[in-house]
């Protein structure tokens, strides 16, 4: 079978997705930074190349287009709202707790991310593979969320002021949107709202 350069050069890329080795996470810093500051049009695959400080073919080496890069960086920030939702270890038996450090650390995820994330929202009106993405990774907070407060209702002493799946939407809707426009915040407002929101969820979830 003949192999033309175009499928080489295809197959060499998608060996590199499984391979997250440093440069490919270069080029998704470098990447994540220019649509963060310059959105999407205005972030060119030379712009990117040269915050990265590395040439279009490696660039190209690693990646097909700025279609596939975005998607990249979006799967990225869709992971880490999925990985602020764990906690591990013993600290994960005291549920008060939990929810304390999850919110905290799910709000500021959404400070770091808070203008890619609002490029991923609009993209995912756009490109349906982004709105697969988004919409799933939603679906999975919801979800996780929801029995997260159903274990609660069931091995705490509280009484939730309505159904989870209720609560988990509303606090998560607050998360995001309310997080999101605290981007350009000073640090002192940001902690004031990651507080205020802690104690808001401990409330709603009916906690003394």
């Amino acid at each position: 079978m003949t192999v033309t350069t175009s499928e080489a050069q295809e197959r060499a890329r998608s060996a590199r997705k499984d391979n997250d080795g440093p440069r490919r996470r270069e080029l998704l810093r470098a990447a994540s930074a220019c649509f963060a500051e310059l959105g999407y049009d205005r972030a060119t695959v030379e712009v990117i190349t040269t915050r990265a400080e590395v040439s279009r073919a490696t660039f190209y080496a690693y990646f097909s287009s700025k279609d596939e890069v975005f998607h990249a960086v979006a799967a990225d920030v869709c992971e880490e709202f999925l990985e602020s939702q764990h906690v591990e270890g013993p600290a994960s038996e005291d549920l008060r707790e939990v929810l304390r450090t999850t919110t905290k650390a799910f709000v500021e995820a959404v400070y770091a991310n808070g203008r890619v994330l609002e490029l991923i929202r609009h993209r995912a009106r756009l490109d349906p593979e982004v709105g697969r993405s988004w919409t799933t990774v939603q679906t999975r907070l919801i979800r996780r969320y929801t029995r997260f407060i159903e274990r609660i209702n069931a091995t705490c002493d509280v009484t939730p002021c309505a159904p989870p799946a209720r609560i988990a939407q509303t606090l998560a809707d607050a998360q995001l949107a309310g997080a999101a426009r605290l981007v350009d915040a000073t640090a002192r407002e940001q902690r004031r709202y990651t507080a205020d929101l802690t104690a808001i969820s401990e409330r709603l979830i009916g906690f003394a």
